[in-house]
């Protein structure tokens, strides 16, 4: 699955691929999400009446059955109390600690590791008991909040890997399925006896890339579907005393609710791969922008409410982008590896057709495949040549803002206002924003809150500048970053080493020939014109 387009990046990798990560599948009975689908269920399950207690009924015989297919395969039942939440960071981290031996065995045969009971606020249905006028009295049915038992049972499944079914004790009985699709590849490779190294849930070394591939490529949802059929008819069902039944009107249908689909790159060096990702670091602001993000999403319609996140993956940065309820992120995973993903949690956005049986599984990968493969080459380059004349002009003569106040343009030959715009390259202002009390911390002592603001005040009314939505934070723009970045490329390699030069032939007045140091300068005179006319700079 080859994403990298870019032949020159491609020399530095020792290989890539493209595989689904978390994948999260919610399960519906048909039906049952208003109160009159659940009084017609109850009626055709033989129940006469909807009250509370018969409705608790249900519950407990459910709770029964999957006490005693525990305790019937030797399978322990935590709790998920104030302890285990303030020990560990999520339920999966609790079985990995406490059953690494079970998970290090390579199983040919399906095992239940753990269950874990929670209880968490779900959407279900309530009775009370209405008086009317005349006396009467009726039980009216409610949607509500309410706290409800959730059963997590992991599974080290002999086709997926580790996963867990997550069952509700409560009508509507909503249930959800996590797997993994990296614990699916290992699976598979451990029963075909393929050696294969791994490093943060990615894979680093890879015995038979063809192999890997081809799973990726051939995996069908029904393989995941059938697995789910499996494991709730054994663990869905009610008890009857001498045995455990389940109603085909309690059978659920199972719809996408998170999917995630990585686009790993394993690069030979780990040198290169890190200062490939500080690369990118200092470029990634100008893809949070909306129409940019449009375009790699492939929507029909451009989304106006895209933003960018920068948080952390253990000691790694992890640059975000969120368009609505779907997002691209990219992170230097294990020093090595640079990953892309694509996590999508809305698929009806325009453009996308995208649908939410799980049967359409695949549909989401070869989608999010396309969407990292527009990132990859999104942040290969930045292209300065958008950077035109009449652009590039504003930023050198002053103007009158709306309220008639004459605003001065920045000026590079004093010293501060170079301070000041490398304080604003800084990769934490990149990435999160920046604030005047962020700026007055970075900058010398010399500076005030007023100067900064005023500062500021060229910059944003010409565009470099723009506040955050919904926040005290401002940002370079697309168009201010590039900016900034060609006046100390343009300072730094062109105007100091011409001004230099200048000054050093005033040495050699009387010279008929053109000294050593001319010479040199007429070098880097050359090297320049080649470096601006490579990288389509305006001059």
């Amino acid at each position: 699955m080859q994403a990298v387009q870019d032949t020159s990046l491609q020399e530095h990798l020792s290989f890539e691929y493209t595989s689904f990560d978390r994948i999260v599948l919610r399960g519906y009975t048909q039906g049952l999400f208003v109160e009159g689908s659940v009084i017609n269920l109850l009626r055709n399950l033989g129940y006469s009446n909807h009250s509370n207690g018969v409705m608790r009924l249900l519950t407990d015989k459910l709770n029964s059955h999957i006490k005693k297919t525990a305790e019937k395969i030797d399978v322990k039942i935590h709790w998920w109390g104030e302890t285990e939440k303030k020990t560990y960071h999520s339920k999966i981290d609790l079985i990995q600690d406490q059953y690494k031996e079970e998970l290090s065995k390579k199983n040919k045969k399906s095992k239940v590791i753990a269950i874990i009971k929670a209880v968490e606020n779900v959407r279900t249905f309530t009775n009370r008991n209405i008086k009317t006028k005349k006396g009467k009295t009726f039980t009216k049915m409610y949607s509500v909040n309410k706290f409800v038992s959730q059963y997590y049972i992991y599974i080290d499944d002999e086709e997926l890997g580790l996963c867990y079914l997550k069952i509700s004790s409560y009508l509507p009985f909503v249930s959800e399925f996590y797997f993994n699709g990296h614990n699916y590849l290992k699976k598979q490779f451990d029963m075909a006896g393929k050696k294969y190294t791994m490093k943060d849930n990615s894979f680093t070394k890879v015995e038979d890339l063809e192999m890997l591939n081809n799973l990726v490529k051939n995996f069908k949802p029904s393989i995941a579907l059938n697995r789910i059929e499996h494991w709730m008819g054994t663990f869905f069902k009610f008890d009857q005393g001498q045995k455990s039944t389940r109603s085909k009107l309690l059978k659920h249908n199972w719809f996408t609710y998170q999917t995630e689909i990585s686009t790993n790159l394993v690069f030979k060096s780990a040198k290169f791969a890190n200062a490939y990702f500080d690369n990118i670091l200092s470029k990634h602001h100008t893809i949070g922008l909306p129409d940019k993000l449009t375009e790699i999403f492939s929507l029909s319609r451009q989304k106006n409410n895209g933003k960018t996140t920068q948080n952390k993956f253990k000691t790694k940065a992890v640059i975000k982008h969120w368009l609505e309820g779907n997002s691209i992120k990219c992170y230097n995973k294990s020093g090595c590896l640079l990953r892309v993903e694509t996590t999508i949690n809305k698929p009806d956005l325009p453009g996308l057709k995208l649908k939410k049986p799980a049967i359409n599984l695949m549909a989401y990968f070869w989608y999010g495949l396309q969407s990292n493969s527009r990132y990859i080459e999104t942040i290969s380059d930045i292209d300065i040549s958008i950077l035109d004349e009449e652009v590039y002009r504003k930023y050198q003569t002053s103007f009158k803002n709306e309220k008639g106040v004459q605003i001065p343009a920045p000026d590079l030959r004093k010293e501060h206002q170079v301070e000041f715009l490398k304080a604003l390259l800084s990769s934490v202002n990149r990435s999160f924003g920046f604030r005047n009390k962020d700026l007055k911390q970075m900058l010398t002592e010399n500076w005030k809150t007023a100067k900064i603001a005023y500062e500021l005040r060229k910059l944003r009314v010409r565009g470099a500048v723009k506040k955050i939505q919904s926040s005290h934070y401002y940002q370079l723009t697309k168009e201010g970053y590039i900016w900034v970045f060609y006046s100390f490329f343009n300072l730094n390699h062109k105007l100091k080493p011409l001004l230099s030069g200048s000054y050093n032939n005033n040495d050699f007045p009387g010279s008929d020939q053109p000294s050593i140091i001319e010479g040199a300068y007429s070098d880097i005179n050359k090297a320049v014109s080649l470096i601006m006319s490579e990288f389509k700079l305006v001059s």
